[in-house]
């Protein structure tokens, strides 16, 4: 018995020189971290422990986004193993350099993080990428736009933003496989699932390039969705329905330049969706494994066909994704295309928005105008022009508009999207421009 509690009391006292030796270790790094936050920016934590389950816990977190008052707030961030045993390991792993390998699970959570939606976050054009596809297809016809920028957001109704998230890697190290899902939910702006199923990992590296053997991807919230579309009908000065038509259009257009040629399958359960958004599921199970970099550097094309994707709207899958290329003559006319062909070097437009001398409205009578009367925006349809007053069907909100007199001297800012004439150029322009 004597002998039972002399190591009952050993095995104690050995987990807590762990528990110490851990909640030292913790508290090291998250003081680092927040050293090397505080030399970019001002930030701030409650405490950091370590939990009975074997997670680092980080309270209260407060980080000023930098150029700005304002703040991004953390309640809670917890990662690490399920037990303080497998902590240990993980710890000493970590020191000898061996970042996988050395726990089977582990994972990290993120509780009630909170940034506002301030212009000052606007990413200067100086420093914008190319759009990538997703965000092709999402404002294909929404005002010529290839970015949602946070003043974009507001105007949506957003002023910022509160989501959770949590993310998990179970490796095997017999198969050297690693499972990987993450998690996201932000209210409004959609929840995301994704799971990754990866192959050959690194155990000695920090930054991993495995290989991908699966993909899942899920959103199943759609307000973001309703209130892009509405807000993108709003700028185009159309109704909701006659704006649906116009973002197919051109998609279409963005699919075909992508050299991505969809079957009417797709084309039918996406109008679906539009109307009546639930959820999108992507799914992938390429034949063979491929390089997760290899992925980042291949064409549209290439990547879907590579991970052989399968679409799902509604819960309903797309059964033949792929259709036969289109001529361009099938593809639906726009009110602002550029066509160069060969060596002519003519620039040819459709109809577009243009500055326009309020003196001209008169021979602008059914076009489409936007300007700025008394220190209010209007959106609307010339129906007359008579001596010094135009009548301007004028929307008001969805469905519904209001013929309005307005005095020609004082309209600004004038847009009408009218015809342009062919214009030459120097190909060297054009070259420039694509």
């Amino acid at each position: 018995m004597k002998l039972f509690t002399r190591l009952l009391i050993l095995l104690l006292i050995l987990a807590g020189l762990a528990y110490g030796y851990i909640w030292y270790k913790n508290k090291q790094m998250i003081d680092n971290i927040f050293t090397f936050i505080k030399m970019q920016t001002p930030a701030s934590y409650d405490s950091t422990y370590v939990s009975f389950d074997g997670k680092s816990v980080t309270t209260d977190i407060e980080i000023t986004i930098p150029g700005s008052t304002q703040k991004v707030t953390i309640q809670e961030l917890r990662f690490g193993t399920d037990s303080l045993f497998q902590s240990f390991k993980l710890v000493r792993s970590i020191e000898s350099g061996q970042y996988f390998g050395g726990v089977q699970d582990m994972g990290a959570e993120i509780k009630q993080l909170q940034f506002p939606l301030t212009s000052s976050m606007d990413s200067s054009s100086s420093y914008q990428a190319e759009p990538d596809l997703f965000t092709q297809i999402s404002l294909a016809g929404c005002d010529n736009k290839d970015s949602l920028d946070v003043s974009d957001l507001n105007a949506m109704g957003y002023q910022q933003v509160t989501m959770d998230f949590s993310t998990d890697i179970t490796y095997d190290k017999h198969i050297n496989q690693a499972n990987w899902n993450m998690y996201v939910n932000a209210g409004e702006y959609g929840s995301f699932n994704m799971d990754f199923l990866l192959d050959q990992i690194n155990p000695n590296a920090l930054v991993q390039n495995p290989k991908l053997k699966s993909i899942i991807m899920e959103s199943a919230t759609p307000e973001l969705t309703k209130r892009l579309f509405k807000y993108c009908a709003e700028l185009e000065g159309l109704e909701l329905e006659q704006y649906y038509q116009r973002h197919i259009d051109y998609l279409r257009h963005v699919l075909y330049d992508n050299n991505l040629h969809f079957s009417e399958d797709f084309y039918t359960a996406y109008e679906e969706y539009i109307r009546q958004p639930r959820s999108i599921k992507l799914e992938s199970y390429p034949a063979d494994a491929i390089n997760s970099m290899e992925v980042m550097n291949m064409s549209p094309q290439r990547m879907m066909s590579a991970l052989s994707m399968r679409v799902f709207f509604n819960d309903q899958r797309v059964l033949q994704l792929f259709g036969n290329p289109p001529l361009p003559s099938e593809l639906p006319e726009l009110d602002q295309v550029i066509v160069v062909e060969d060596d002519n070097l003519t620039r040819v437009q459709g109809l577009t928005l243009q500055a326009t001398d309020p003196a001209s409205l008169g021979s602008y009578v059914g076009y489409e105008a936007r300007f700025n009367y008394r220190g209010k925006d209007y959106v609307g349809t010339v129906n007359s022009v008579s001596s010094s007053t135009a009548r301007i069907k004028t929307f008001i909100s969805s469905g519904n508009y209001l013929e309005m007199p307005f005095r020609i001297n004082e309209i600004q800012e004038l847009r009408v999207r009218r015809e342009v004439q062919s214009e030459s150029v120097k190909r060297e322009e054009l070259e420039n421009e694509e």
